[in-house]
């Protein structure tokens, strides 16, 4: 087995000592910013992938973005979610910065999309069981981010990455809502009156 699968399958199975490995790494900008890159890529082909398979309804016709606004929306989700986690970690006494924040990320996002190949196999055998195993796996996925938070800012206490996590969540939707405001309702595709 590859070192990088044998880090997914530990990330899974004990997700502090994978979160340690990850952050020991003391990445390079550049590694990290070009694996933001591929994962947001990635992220981008796996949801193309998905709206090809099971095309989605007329009312979410604007989920069906080109693959260049995908990958854009999906790098900048990322980071602005890191953003946030930093940002939040440290308000209640952190100590991980952006870029220790950042690697730990890009890897559960790389991890991630490796696991939604498996889900996507799923669903085209059986669209129920897929479906389930989907929502299993975001469940544990949370799991796994409250150990690679509570790493990375070394709080050595899950309710405090539990903390951080909700508040980063709603900074990050806050954000988001901002930005989409700004665009306006006309460009993604919804009618004016939402």
């Amino acid at each position: 087995m590859t070192p990088l699968l044998n880090l997914a399958l530990l990330t899974l199975r004990s997700p502090a000592k994978a979160a340690e490995i990850v952050l020991a790494q003391q990445w390079r900008g550049e590694a990290v910013w070009t694996g933001l890159l591929l994962v947001a890529v990635l992220n981008a082909l796996t949801h193309a992938l998905m709206l090809w398979l099971f095309p989605v309804a007329q009312e979410l016709a604007f989920l069906n973005m080109s693959p260049t606004a995908l990958v854009g929306l999906s790098a900048g989700l990322l980071v602005v979610f890191s953003v946030a986690v930093t940002f939040c970690g440290r308000l209640i006494g952190g100590q991980g910065g952006f870029a220790q924040v950042l690697p730990v990320m890009v890897w559960l996002q790389l991890v991630r999309v490796g696991i939604q190949a498996v889900v996507i196999v799923v669903t085209l055998l059986s669209a129920g069981i897929g479906a389930l195993l989907s929502l299993l796996v975001n469940v544990f996925l949370i799991y796994v981010l409250l150990h690679f938070v509570n790493e990375a800012h070394r709080f050595n206490s899950m309710w405090r990455a539990f903390g951080v996590l909700v508040m980063a969540s709603l900074l990050a939707l806050f954000t988001l809502t901002f930005v989409l405001g700004l665009l306006g309702p006309a460009k993604l595709g919804l009618p004016a009156y939402v």
